[in-house]
């Protein structure tokens, strides 16, 4: 796997962060149809760019965008 792949990834998951708020690392597996290695590789791309942040409920990886996408670019 190449880094722009992981890269594009990581866009996409961003962008479904996004629109629909904070996910489970099972609901964006069932939304990307990625497999759960490449979620957890885009998912670390976005945090060394500390723009998403994660919680555990119920033994379950969540993870949301660190801030709005309007602070992220304004």
């Amino acid at each position: 796997m190449l880094r722009k792949d992981i890269r594009i990834n990581a866009t996409a998951i961003w962008q479904y962060l996004s629109e629909k708020g904070k996910m489970s690392v099972q609901e964006i597996e069932e939304l990307t149809h990625y497999k759960n290695s490449l979620i957890l590789l885009a998912l670390g791309w976005l945090s060394k760019e500390n723009k998403v942040r994660f919680s555990v409920k119920n033994d379950n990886l969540y993870v949301e965008l660190s801030s709005t996408p309007t602070e992220i670019y304004y």
